[in-house]
């Protein structure tokens, strides 16, 4: 007798099915070594004044497309050697646009 196979929460497939959704990797959040920088007041204070002085998405500004900041993002992540505050560093991106690259950081 064959073993029922079990169903995606997400797609509602069969979980072997060829998925891209079945297949991504959970989300890994902040990691624990910058944890402590992302959650203090002078990185919050930090963003806030840089999102006063760059208002809009650089990404979606090179598509044409006016879309406000969200997140504030490290162009070379921390982890990777990136200088936490230059500003050369920084740019301002949607939240689209950030888990996109965030995305492409990980591969």
């Amino acid at each position: 007798m064959e073993k029922p196979k079990t169903i995606c929460s997400r797609c509602r497939k069969p979980k072997d099915a060829n998925c891209s959704i079945c297949k991504r990797t959970p989300f890994e959040g902040i990691s624990k070594e910058n944890y402590s920088f992302y959650n203090s007041t002078r990185w919050r204070n930090y963003t806030k004044a840089y999102k006063r002085k760059h208002p809009l998405c650089v990404h979606c500004l090179r598509q044409g497309k006016t879309t406000p900041v969200d997140v504030v993002d490290h162009i070379k992540p921390i982890l990777q050697g990136g200088d936490k505050w230059n500003s050369d560093n920084l740019q301002g991106l949607c939240h689209y646009c950030h888990n996109r690259k965030s995305a492409t950081d990980k591969k």
